[in-house]
């Protein structure tokens, strides 16, 4: 079994805070002249009510002709090398990490006004994470309307449709409580917080 039991996050919540820390998503995607996968790298966000995420990308992006297909959404947290030193010498050297695997369907939007709304509540939400306290919050009602509707032609807008979770958590869960927090221990005074932070 891969990811071995112990490594298994089966959280929900622990999933979906992974996904929106970290909302890069590496998708997959069938590629029918190969047996390998195509792969692009888009940020997405979860929408919690309506559980399935959003997205835009260029019309350009082999996403675009995927409409009803399935991909994999692969979102990777931190991490970190496992030093011997950080268990008092009581493992081997490692790596620790946390990565959520979805599988979704893929729903191309065509109405006017949800690619409106998809792509305000993409800019509210990711401005909010960028903007400092002393500066202006970027609107996207700064750009005329005839304007943002011609760029809207140069993208596809995205829903995905999830249909399976997978957490792969490495965090030392099959050592004994003491070295766990001893490693714990050594990763906060080290600075990697928010490893130190998933590790109970």
């Amino acid at each position: 079994m891969y990811p071995a039991k112990h490594f298994q996050q089966h959280d929900s919540k622990q999933l979906q805070q992974l996904v929106n820390s970290y909302p890069l998503a590496t998708i997959l995607m069938p590629n029918p002249q190969s047996q390998l996968n195509d792969i692009c790298r888009v940020p997405v966000l979860y929408d919690t009510n309506r559980q399935l995420f959003i997205a835009h990308v260029a019309k350009y992006n082999p996403l675009s002709s995927l409409d009803g297909q399935s991909v994999n959404l692969l979102f990777s947290g931190d991490d970190c090398y496992l030093s011997p030193a950080y268990a008092d010498n009581k493992t081997l050297p490692s790596w620790l990490y946390s990565s959520v695997y979805v599988t979704a369907k893929v729903r191309i939007v065509k109405d006017q006004h949800h690619k409106e709304q998809i792509i305000q509540r993409l800019t509210d939400h990711f401005e909010q994470h960028f903007t400092q306290p002393d500066t202006t919050k970027w609107q996207l009602d700064e750009v005329p309307v005839q304007h943002r509707h011609a760029m809207y032609q140069q993208l596809s807008f995205i829903e995905f449709i999830p249909s399976h979770w997978r957490g792969n958590f490495k965090l030392s869960q099959n050592k004994p409580p003491e070295i766990r927090a001893a490693i714990k221990q050594n990763l906060v005074l080290a600075g990697k917080l928010s490893i130190a932070e998933l590790i109970n």
